[in-house]
């Protein structure tokens, strides 16, 4: 039978008998031998997919939507629709992206078993026993037939060996210490676990015996914190993230966790600013906050300079100051280069940021670095200005003027007689400074470095001598420089 594929938005498709319309119409074969036995989640997503794909509506098809819609986690459609498809009701195109097509229901053509009575009697046994009472408790907790139903929903679509998911129950209970956790807590945790793949008995196992020594761990940060709560699933997760992923040791993080109040989502916050700031060491992080007086007065003298206000100084320290501090520029220099900023007319910290990138890029990380840097380019300005004016233009010099003029001194080596006389041969000319390269540039290909050999094309030279008779203030000239800065080659 042929079949209608997914378009590039879709995230499920129908097949060439679907005929869409106001209505989803579902087989009488579906209801008849797979709804009596489908797990109440699989039955939801499926009949849900099979209404996007009779609504035609492109943006509605897409997992994102459909998972938050089913208030179901993308892994969890993922999974459904991988125990739907070893049924035969759809077939799984792509995971990346993905796509699923919905086959056509065929009647005793399906692989879909009504779980067989007495097949999980040995793990129903064993997992009630985990919470019958003992001589602590003094309440006897009946797991309900629903919540059987759950656990048997689970083993069958994410493939969980019964025995895993008993011990599972149990790390959930001896870690919570109390026979009362719910039964959606320990289906939470199983689920995740599957997701790792961790489902066998063996994965399971060495995932407990991990989470043991790393439960000593935890304990420790939580006492560094003044918490004498349990360690929970969330607390191993975020406890690998910074020790694996973000290559924390332990003995920094519980530094950290001193000084932290609100629990392991606040020292989630904390170290994460720290790996942010590519602090790993507690001598990095000690030196880091007890400077950070310093830095706030820094930050707001740097503000106050360009003319910006952050009520936040501390954002600013992480996002600009600790970059710059990185590419060696120093307190003094941060407070020039916000000086020559402001009188160019960069105010924003971002637009200062632009500059400090660029002078890193140049080499040019202190005071007298720039200073040297911001004097050769006024100087070098009022030079290509009077090339300008004596070529009969009154603009102000911009980017392509210096690198005009940077690469007749530069790269050609031109001497000032011969840039001289190539401004009488381009003077008055619609785009003087282009045409005045065109002369250097066919002298420089003929070897034309003299006055005099250049006379040989018939033009008079320049009668002219003084080459710099212009000043200009350094605010106009710094202006200039920092708006074309991130254009100009150096």
């Amino acid at each position: 039978m042929q079949m209608i594929y997914f378009d590039s938005m879709a995230f499920v498709s129908f097949s060439a008998q679907s005929v869409l319309g106001n209505t989803t119409t579902v087989s009488n074969v579906f209801i008849n031998e797979y709804l009596p036995t489908l797990p109440d989640n699989c039955v939801k997503v499926y009949l849900y997919g099979l209404h996007l794909c009779s609504s035609g509506d492109r943006y509605d098809n897409e997992i994102e939507h459909f998972a938050r819609t089913m208030s179901l986690s993308r892994e969890d459609i993922i999974s459904i629709f991988t125990y739907l498809s070893d049924l035969g009701l759809v077939q799984i195109l792509s995971l990346n992206p993905i796509q699923i097509k919905y086959l056509p229901v065929i009647s005793g053509g399906h692989r879909l078993k009504k779980i067989k009575k007495g097949k999980y009697d040995d793990f129903n046994a064993q997992l009630q026993a985990i919470f019958n009472t003992d001589t602590i408790s003094n309440t006897n907790r009946m797991i309900s037939s629903n919540d059987f139903g759950e656990y048997h929903s689970m083993m069958e679509y994410l493939h969980i060996e019964p025995q895993a998911l008993v011990m599972i129950a149990k790390y959930c209970v001896d870690l919570k210490k109390d026979k009362n956790v719910s039964t959606n807590y320990i289906l939470t945790v199983a689920k995740n676990w599957a997701y790792a793949e961790i489902k066998t008995v063996e994965s399971v196992e060495k995932k407990i015996m991990d989470d043991g020594v790393d439960s000593k761990n935890i304990q420790k940060i939580l006492v560094a914190m003044g918490s004498k709560k349990t360690p929970e699933p969330a607390d191993f997760e975020m406890y690998h993230k910074w020790k694996n992923d973000m290559g924390f040791g332990l003995d920094v993080i519980i530094h950290v966790a001193k000084g932290t109040k609100g629990g392991m989502s606040a020292l989630d916050t904390r170290i994460l600013k720290y790996f942010e700031l590519k602090l790993f060491e507690i001598a990095e992080i000690k030196d880091f906050e007890d400077n950070k007086q310093n830095l706030r007065k820094l930050a707001r003298a740097i503000n106050k300079e360009i003319g910006e206000f952050y009520a936040d100084v501390d954002s600013v320290i992480e996002n600009y100051i600790r970059n710059w501090q990185m590419m060696g520029f120093d307190d003094n220099t941060l407070m020039a280069v916000a000086k020559y900023c402001f009188k160019s007319n960069v105010k924003t910290l971002d637009g200062m940021n632009r500059v400090i990138e660029r002078f890193y890029k140049l080499g040019v990380t202190n005071v007298s670095a720039i200073e040297n840097f911001v004097g050769n380019k006024v100087t070098q300005d009022k030079v290509v200005k009077d090339v300008l004016e004596k070529l009969g233009s009154s603009r102000e010099v911009n980017s392509f003027d210096r690198n005009f003029y940077n690469t007749w001194k530069s790269d050609w080596k031109m001497p000032d007689e011969l840039i001289e006389y190539a401004i009488t041969m381009a003077k008055d000319k619609a785009s003087p400074m282009a045409y005045m390269n065109k002369i250097l540039s066919s002298y420089h290909d003929k070897g034309i470095q003299t006055a005099a050999d250049a006379k040989k094309t018939g033009t008079a030279p320049l009668k002219e001598k003084n080459f710099i008779r212009h000043s200009f203030s350094d605010e106009k000239n710094l202006s200039r420089i920092f708006a074309d800065l991130n254009d100009t080659d150096i």
